[in-house]
């Protein structure tokens, strides 16, 4: 008997310890469940590697890489790192110039945009006359590949040329490589000059037709643009093809900085053989392999001068950068015409100092604005 009465305490003290570690937990419990706890936002997700624009996210493989202008993967797709930004037609605060989108073609998706100049006499008595504007038929830029008529420096230079020169023109949106190739570019260019002068002789389209006069028709373009020009014109003079609509005849063409290349330098042109290869493998890039470096089509220098004489126009002015690696071909295209017997008047313009298509990144420098006013000349002059 005192035995048991010995454990007791020893029982009793065990019994507290436990409840005392009851009474812990519970308290612990209320803490957890109780009390607001601070959330913590969950962490990012690992930043993943950067992905080309374009959907091209799953497409890591380079097939072609043109930049600064393009990459082409071998998935097919392309990622353009230029000239995919646009601005919407309308009346531009700066010059007054209107500008409106049509299509040409619905099939192809070609089309253009419009540009009028404003309305003269308004506080200086002269009145609108009827047919009164050259008609100007303008090719981007772009080496085939990238840019529009929407692309904010091509709309200004448009608003500020037209209004310079007060013509209706006519700018226009062809295919693009490497999706569409050569020669789509080239049949969206003779197909919108095309309907620039069924227009422009009969309508519908109100610009051209009460606006334009067909007499002054000029062909006008930047780079790869006035390589477009210069060729439009030559297959205006094909004995072999059909001749502009009507029998329309083209009065003058404009090239800025041309985009001419060849197999061999001429003139100052670099000799460097990694550059040359760069640019004959670009041409080969564009107009997927069908022409080779030294086809009229990049190197009117190859043709025959019987055949330069076919160009179908009444003067052509070639204008020059003195930093651009076009600059020699281009001064050597001119010669060349020259020396052809075609019968037409060349006008040459150099800018010293400049690199390709200066004027169109730098439109408020006093060299652009020198050569805005030769160009806007060119094409008022009668």
């Amino acid at each position: 008997m005192v035995s048991k009465m010995k454990r007791l305490p020893t029982l009793a003290k065990v019994a507290l310890l436990l409840l005392v570690l009851l009474l812990l937990l519970a308290a612990t419990l209320l803490l957890i469940f109780l009390v607001p706890r601070r959330r913590t936002a969950p962490l990012p997700p690992a930043a993943a590697p950067p992905a080309p624009a374009d959907n091209c996210s799953s497409d890591r493989a380079v097939a072609f890489d043109f930049s600064p202008f393009l990459v082409q993967y071998r998935g097919g797709c392309v990622h353009r790192m230029d000239g995919t930004a646009r601005v919407p037609a309308g009346v531009d605060a700066a010059t007054g110039v209107v500008s409106k989108d049509v299509v040409i073609d619905h099939a192809t998706g070609l089309g253009a945009r419009m540009y009028l100049p404003p309305a003269e006499g308004k506080g200086g008595g002269r009145k609108e006359k009827q047919k009164d504007l050259p008609v100007v038929v303008f090719f981007h830029g772009g080496a085939f590949v990238i840019m529009t008529p929407f692309e904010p420096k091509y709309h200004d230079y448009l608003n500020a040329l037209v209004a310079r020169a007060r013509v209706v023109a006519v700018s226009v949106d062809y295919r693009l490589a490497p999706e569409h190739p050569l020669p789509a570019a080239y049949d969206d260019s003779w197909a919108a000059l095309n309907w620039a002068v069924k227009n422009a002789d009969a309508g519908p389209e109100p610009w051209l037709r009460d606006r334009g006069n067909l007499s002054r028709l000029f062909l006008a373009g930047d780079s790869a643009g006035a390589n477009i020009a210069h060729n439009m014109a030559m297959r205006a003079g094909d004995v072999n093809g059909s001749g502009l609509e009507g029998g329309a005849g083209v009065l003058g063409v404009l090239l800025l900085d041309p985009y001419f290349w060849g197999k061999r330098p001429v003139g100052a042109e670099t000799t460097d053989p990694a550059t040359r290869r760069r640019y004959e493998a670009t041409w080969s890039f564009v107009c997927g392999g069908r022409y080779g470096i030294d086809d009229p089509l990049i190197n009117p220098l190859a043709a025959p001068a019987w055949v330069l004489r076919r160009l179908a126009c009444g003067r052509v002015a070639v204008t020059t950068s003195g930093l651009d690696d076009f600059e020699a071909r281009g001064e050597a295209y001119a010669a060349a015409l020259n020396g052809s017997g075609w019968r037409g008047e060349v006008v040459r313009y150099e800018t010293a100092g400049e690199r390709h298509v200066y004027f169109l990144d730098q439109p408020g420098s006093p060299k652009s604005a020198r050569e805005l006013a030769f160009a806007a000349a060119y094409l008022s002059r009668g």
